[in-house]
């Protein structure tokens, strides 16, 4: 009988896609949630197809010990290639685009999975390689920007593991499920594998979400005295908090930095094409004219919808000038000791003063348009941190500067595309954590230089 059992779990298994064990099938479907949401769930059937009443998800759960396993991907289009830690992309067109797998460890049981996913404009239930899945199509992708507009989700109740798949709008939905149709999950015996999967522990991960519930408030604003630490153009200063200097790859604090000179121009004729990658090349044909000067940049008005019952809407456009901001910036070596890898990252802080508050720009109004929540310039005027810089280094040939002696000086150029009525508001954030949207604690203290024109 025990024997018969296990043969009926297998044909079970192998018709219908789902795990049986002890008589427990896992089911994997979707509902509606709203007009533009879709929740994803587990749940565990009777053998007669019946939902079984299951533990809310959020409860507290026994937590399962759950064996490592490693992923084998046996399909790519053509042209696409391992990028390392799940993703894949288009050879030209590197970090843009393609697809990224994540997992979760449903260490708190398979019919705890519950995934709301928003802005969804079509859903289907698919089967990948005999196991259950979801394929979502999301709004977003309609234009010529690359955006990860599809997600699918795969149960791998078998080792209980789940899938989710990001793919990009430079994939088709049939190659995004063939890559899925692809991936093998082999259990790993002894833990030493290099190739094991990292994957989210549901357990935390339901924590973590319901943490970042709470909705997040960046700091759009602060007091005029919190930039206390503004830099002038041609004045150094540290590249970093001692204390953190070693963390951003700064030589435990031992990198000055200083921004020696700002050019504004109608062209692109100072920019080195050569250091950008094919593709920045091709977005940056695309803002200019045969004359080789900068054409218009459309600004776009935009209503944000919550994703369940509203979307995002454009609600007017308009053209404006734009400029090419050209920034020379210089990090030396103030230190005894030889320097490798020095990290350097550029990004815009557009700020206005309001009432002794410093303000986070968010657009001019615009005309007797509806209400609107963000003012977004189209193509490369919409990047805040830096898209063009002309030296390279470190592992992926990217923002490092490959060696620095003791007392030596390198010289890096970066560049934006910035409306020409947001000129007045430049700051540069030279913080290696980066951040253009928020005052961060860090930024603040390293300082801003301000560079308005």
């Amino acid at each position: 009988m025990a024997k018969k059992s296990v043969i009926a779990a297998l044909a079970a298994t192998m018709l219908f896609g789902t795990t049986v064990a002890a008589g427990v099938v896992y089911k994997m479907h979707s509902e509606p949630v709203g007009k533009y949401a879709v929740e994803t769930k587990i749940e565990e059937m009777n053998p007669d197809g019946a939902e079984e009443s299951s533990p809310a998800a959020g409860e507290t759960q026994e937590v399962l010990d759950i064996r490592d396993v490693r992923m084998e991907v046996s399909y790519l289009p053509e042209g696409m290639v391992d990028t390392g830690n799940g993703k894949y992309s288009y050879a030209d067109a590197l970090y843009k685009g393609g697809v990224s797998i994540i997992f979760y460890k449903m260490d708190t049981g398979d019919a705890q999975f519950d995934m709301l996913t928003t802005n969804v404009k079509e859903t289907e239930e698919i089967k990948v390689d005999g196991y259950d899945g979801i394929y979502c199509e999301l709004y977003g992708g309609e234009d010529e920007e690359i955006s990860f507009n599809q997600r699918i989700y795969v149960a791998y109740t078998d080792v209980h593991y789940v899938m989710e798949m990001f793919a990009a709008s430079d994939v088709t939905k049939e190659e995004a499920l063939k890559i899925a149709e692809g991936v093998r999950l082999q259990p790993v015996s002894d833990g030493t594998a290099q190739d094991i999967v990292y994957a989210y522990n549901w357990s935390e991960y339901i924590q973590s979400r319901n943490e970042e519930a709470v909705e997040w408030n960046p700091a759009d604003s602060v007091p005029k005295s919190a930039m206390k630490n503004v830099h002038a153009v041609g004045e150094a200063f540290a590249a970093a908090h001692v204390e953190s200097a070693e963390d951003d790859g700064l030589g435990g604090g031992s990198v000055a930095v200083k921004v020696t000179d700002v050019q504004v121009s109608d062209k692109v004729s100072l920019l080195d094409t050569s250091a950008m990658d094919a593709d920045f090349r091709e977005d940056l044909q695309k803002e200019v004219n045969q004359s080789g000067e900068l054409l218009p940049v459309k600004i776009n008005y935009i209503k944000y919808g919550n994703g369940v019952d509203t979307l995002n809407e454009v609600v007017e456009s308009r053209e404006v000038p734009q400029k090419l901001v050209y920034v020379t910036v210089e990090y030396t070596n103030t230190g005894t000791e030889e320097l490798d890898e020095v990290l350097f990252l550029g990004s815009l802080m557009k700020i206005v003063e309001e009432d002794g508050q410093m303000k986070l720009y968010t657009g001019k109004a615009s005309g007797e348009s509806a209400a609107w929540d963000d003012a977004v310039p189209a193509g490369l005027a919409g990047f805040t941190e830096m898209w063009y810089y002309d030296v390279h280094g470190g592992e992926r040939g990217n923002n490092y500067i490959t060696n620095l002696k003791a007392g030596e000086t390198a010289t890096v150029h970066m560049a934006w595309l910035v409306p020409e009525e947001e000129l007045e508001y430049l700051y540069l954030n030279l913080d290696t954590f980066g951040g253009s949207y928020e005052f961060s604690e860090s930024s603040l203290e390293i300082g801003y230089v301000d560079i308005r024109q």
